[in-house]
């Protein structure tokens, strides 16, 4: 099984920061900011590395939002969504094609890959 791990960022007017992804499975659809847990890291220090590495930016996170298993045809996925921010830096475009920030309510406007999709209903309540 796979573990990745997924950002739900926001920023001061309550916000939350997606990426559209460039390539690979899920092209051109949104994702929350994250990815795959290395050997021996924990759901919160993979999202710190990740958004690092691909947005440039550090952050502080908070409580797992949710959890989530996608089982598909080549490999089972397990999902942690976590609360954070950006303590320093400012986004920059290196691996994502697009981002946004967008306000919860409008969400449903754009085209989520499907496990990013399976929380959408708790950050619109």
């Amino acid at each position: 099984m796979t573990e990745v791990s997924a950002g739900i960022i926001r920023d001061r007017l309550g916000r939350v920061l997606i990426c559209r992804r460039k390539e690979g499975s899920n092209a051109h659809l949104w994702e929350f900011p994250g990815g795959k847990r290395e050997p021996g890291e924990d759901a919160a220090a993979c999202l710190i590395r990740e958004c690092r590495e691909e947005l440039g930016v550090e952050l502080e996170t908070g409580d797992v939002l949710a959890r989530y298993v996608q089982a598909g045809p080549e490999r089972v996925l397990s999902f942690t969504f976590l609360s954070a921010r950006i303590v320093w830096g400012k986004p920059v475009l290196r691996v994502h094609e697009a981002m946004e920030w967008v306000f919860p309510a409008d969400l449903k406007y754009y085209p989520f890959c499907e496990a990013d999709a399976a929380i959408l209903g708790r950050l619109t309540d």
